[in-house]
């Protein structure tokens, strides 16, 4: 594996006229599917989320409390996207049309677009084309709008990833909310 950079120690910095307001800035409480298996639990992520909690969501694995009828984000393995897309396809397009209804909604998966792009060995027990797995995954994002967030099958990347996307869109929606203009600080982006 690469040399890669820890996750950032902080916490996303928000600051308003010069200053920064981030303790006042509550972390998110995820929502854990009760069926997802093999769950992110962000423990390593403290400086992010606030903790997580169990319940049952019509769709997706993981959703923020508070945000609930706003967000979702559907976590899929190499092996678990490569038997979903190949023999439960029905089931999971109509799981995506149940994701497209959320303002915030992504698939992220647990594999780069090259794991996903390169011929399946013995391990994964399957005939899948990898270009049949990632024009479903193009077409899925195309008809229903959901990102596809490729990460890496090193989980602590994958997990890291979900937990910054999900704070950061946390952050932004609670500094809305609460009409603090949806930056985080001038010339932010």
């Amino acid at each position: 594996m690469k040399n890669l950079a820890p996750p950032p120690s902080g916490r996303l910095l928000v600051k308003r006229d010069g200053s920064s307001i981030t303790k006042l800035i509550p972390k998110p409480v995820i929502i854990v599917d009760t069926r997802e298996q093999a769950p992110y639990y962000f423990t390593c992520f403290k400086n992010w989320i606030g903790g997580t909690t169990s319940g049952k969501l019509d769709f997706g694995d993981y959703s923020v409390a508070g945000m609930e009828r706003l967000i979702r984000l559907e976590r899929k393995s190499l092996s678990d996207l490569i038997t979903t897309l190949m023999q439960n396809r029905q089931r999971f397009f109509k799981e995506c049309a149940g994701l497209a209804r959320f303002r915030h909604a992504a698939i992220l998966v647990e594999a780069t677009y090259e794991d996903v792009k390169s011929y399946y060995d013995a391990s994964l027990c399957t005939a899948a084309h990898p270009n049949g797995v990632s024009g479903s995954l193009d077409a899925l994002e195309a008809r229903y709008g959901i990102p596809i967030i490729y990460t890496s099958q090193h989980r602590p990347l994958a997990e890291e990833k979900a937990a910054s996307w999900l704070s950061k869109l946390f952050t932004y929606w609670h500094l809305e909310k609460n009409k603090m203009g949806r930056v985080l600080q001038p010339g932010d982006l």
